[in-house]
């Protein structure tokens, strides 16, 4: 497949796909925005390396692909409370601007906003100062994660649901990933049950909807034959290959499938400067 003239080359993982000799600052057409989303459908990802974009031109190329996601403060997000503007910086050492977020800890594996009513569908990062030494993004075919499960496991989750519980609800970052034992906490703020096996929206396959990164139960199942089957789960996703690791360089721009994926990102030194710029765009309620 080719998008005009650009050249594109599939990761070896079979998640993923570059496009290079592509300038989204002079603008893309629908042909190659359809083609794009064709990519990012089919390999989770798309990594177009090489941009010198503006804000507006990073949210121009952004919503292309669907609406704006649009925080809810009754439901807090990172940078949901200081700016009204599409555009978050992630960052570390990142003093120019007036708010950047995450630091330099690790960020565990995760989709975002999967604790929200509609998390959100896709995302977009797009790497502004990186050091040389600063952390990769890995992400994971959550597809073909459950894909590899055996049978029995499939059958067995097919009609659970997956609480997430809010992490911002309690201070930034002291929340880590936990089964929760409500005999002994429950963790505060509203919750959003949803399919722990979600169907994609476009293109109908089954995904384990699964992260290892905040406090989370099933909902209606006992502590502990709910822990039990979560730990062989995740253990589950730990030993996959369907993953793909980006190590980022200046100019590299992002664009992954939010509802196929999870990703993670390593801690790095609190003197490396690492700054990104993200871009949201919503989705729907799981089914």
């Amino acid at each position: 497949m080719k998008v005009q003239s650009q050249k594109i080359i599939p990761n070896s993982s079979g998640v993923g796909v570059k496009i290079y000799n592509l300038d989204l600052s002079l603008g893309v057409s629908s042909l190659q925005i359809q083609q794009i989303q064709e990519l990012l459908y089919r390999y989770r990802l798309v990594i177009i390396p090489n941009q010198h974009l503006n804000d507006n031109q990073l949210e121009e190329f952004a919503f292309r692909f669907g609406p704006p996601f649009v925080p809810d403060n009754k439901f807090p997000v990172l940078g949901s409370s200081e700016s009204a503007s599409s555009v978050v910086v992630v960052g570390n050492q990142a003093h120019e601007y007036a708010n950047s977020y995450l630091g330099h800890q690790e960020v565990l594996p995760h989709s975002d906003h999967q604790w929200l009513r509609c998390p959100s569908a896709a995302s977009l990062l797009y790497a502004i100062d990186i050091d040389k030494h600063a952390a990769s993004t890995t992400w994971t075919d959550m597809v073909e994660a459950y894909n590899l499960l055996d049978t029995e496991t499939q059958e067995a989750i097919s009609d659970l649901k997956l609480i997430t519980f809010n992490p911002f609800y309690r201070p930034f970052g002291s929340v880590f990933a936990k089964y929760v034992d409500r005999t002994k906490d429950t963790p505060p703020g509203d919750t959003f049950a949803h399919p722990l096996v979600r169907t994609h929206p476009i293109t109908h396959e089954k995904i384990l909807y699964l992260h290892d990164s905040y406090e989370m139960e099933f909902e209606g199942v006992p502590y502990n034959e709910g822990q039990e089957l979560c730990s062989k789960l995740l253990k589950h996703i730990q030993a996959l290959e369907c993953r793909y690791e980006h190590h980022w360089t200046n100019g590299d721009l992002v664009l992954w499938d939010n509802q196929a994926t999870i990703h993670y990102r390593p801690a790095f030194g609190a003197e490396i400067r690492r700054v990104l710029k993200r871009v949201t765009i919503g989705g729907g309620i799981p089914f």
